[in-house]
């Protein structure tokens, strides 16, 4: 069997030209697909002259600006769960159980606060660092791996808190974490976007 050769789950020997012979015709589909649904406006779009062109671009730029500033943050759905985590802690006296309780796995604890610190870093590099300072609005293309990464960092973390805790909660460690988890997320959400110049 040749270096450029594979063998497939069912057995068959593929080269990598039937491969790459293959991921072209699923391009092509999803390119056919793709001008089905819009190569019309597409079409009708680059037959305009470049004035009505610009003319539509303007049109389109103002509508989107009359339909009013973003909405704020401050809702009810913001302050439930803000104040759903204030009790949580407070009535459950969850982060005095985090430090004194004898149950909590620690070496679980602390794995889980490694990997969400990491996915909080990530955060801020992405957030403070590449959209306030360097100005860089396509992530993805500045740093691809960036999100996966933090989610799946997310995701071991999560899962090591719940292990951490579940000695202690039991089946409400999972309630408990996505109530604090939900309050972090509302509450980096009211932080105003600084511009810094």
């Amino acid at each position: 069997m040749s270096s450029d050769a594979e063998v497939s789950t069912s057995g068959v020997v593929r080269s990598n030209s039937e491969e790459n012979n293959e991921f072209q015709l699923r391009r092509r589909r999803i390119a056919e697909v793709f001008q089905n649904a819009y190569g019309q406006e597409f079409a009708a779009l680059s037959k305009l002259p470049p004035e009505e062109l610009e003319r539509r671009i303007e049109e389109i730029r103002k509508s989107e600006d009359e339909s009013g500033p973003p909405q704020s943050p401050f809702n009810l759905h913001t302050l439930f769960w803000i104040l759903a985590t204030v009790g949580l802690c407070y009535f459950t006296d969850f982060l005095p159980s985090i430090q004194n309780n004898d149950n909590v796995n620690r070496a679980w604890l602390y794995t889980g606060f490694g990997f969400i610190g990491t996915n909080i870093i990530i955060g801020f590099y992405l957030i403070v660092v590449c959209s306030w300072i360097r100005k860089i609005d396509d992530w993805e293309q500045h740093a691809p791996t960036a999100i996966p990464i933090a989610t799946a960092f997310f995701m071991m973390g999560g899962l090591s808190m719940n292990v951490a805790l579940w000695p202690v909660y039991g089946l409400l460690t999972p309630v408990f974490l996505f109530t604090i988890f939900m309050g972090f997320i509302v509450s980096v959400g009211m932080i105003p976007n600084f511009n810094i110049s």
